[in-house]
């Protein structure tokens, strides 16, 4: 029930058939939001004392075109083969994974919502964007954290509740800022 986290905050080109591959290991959240044990293909840590690992990260983009266009796109994923389970079973477990997932649609919502906020990106120095990702991102693996701990990493079925109801209430909040993925502003 531990949690890894990754970063990218780049653009990408990728060739079409890592492209396809990456399709196959990356499930976007927007796509395919419901997780499945099905979505758990990598193979469990014969040491670690969890008995879930769900990784997942915020894709990223932003950039201005020629004509002063800011265009961005952010992405929740789940990376399929990096995430594992020792029990494919448990219901519960199950949806202590899915809240990690969630959490990282959250702030994945809030970063669409701070690009959309921000005050002529195009002329602001690209270390000023960059500091507020990696704030953003710093956020998010805290909360990770801290939702691990609160929920003794969903042992504890009360505070488990609890931050269901406060990831389901948050994505309900920022449902303005849910798919689709990229946006332009003028």
């Amino acid at each position: 029930m531990e949690y890894v986290f990754y970063i990218i905050a780049a653009f990408l080109n990728l060739s079409a058939d890592t492209e396809h591959n990456q399709h196959n290991l990356e499930k976007d959240w927007c796509d395919h939001h419901q997780l499945t044990w099905d979505d758990f293909s990598g193979h469990p840590d014969e040491y670690s004392n969890f008995s879930a690992v769900s990784a997942t990260y915020i894709e990223a983009e932003h950039g201005c075109s020629e004509s002063g266009e800011f265009h961005y796109s952010v992405k929740a994923v789940f990376v399929a083969d990096q995430s594992w389970s020792v029990d494919k079973y448990s219901t519960h477990l199950l949806n202590h994974e899915q809240v990690h997932f969630d959490l990282t649609e959250y702030y994945a919502r809030k970063l669409r919502k701070k690009f959309d906020d921000l005050k002529n990106p195009c002329a602001m120095p690209q270390e000023n964007i960059m500091m507020m990702l990696d704030t953003l991102y710093d956020d998010l693996e805290m909360a990770h954290k801290l939702y691990d701990e609160v929920t003794i990493h969903g042992l504890h079925k009360e505070n488990q509740s609890m931050w269901d109801r406060f990831v389901a209430e948050s994505l309900h909040d920022l449902s303005r800022y849910s798919c689709p993925h990229e946006r332009i502003r003028y």
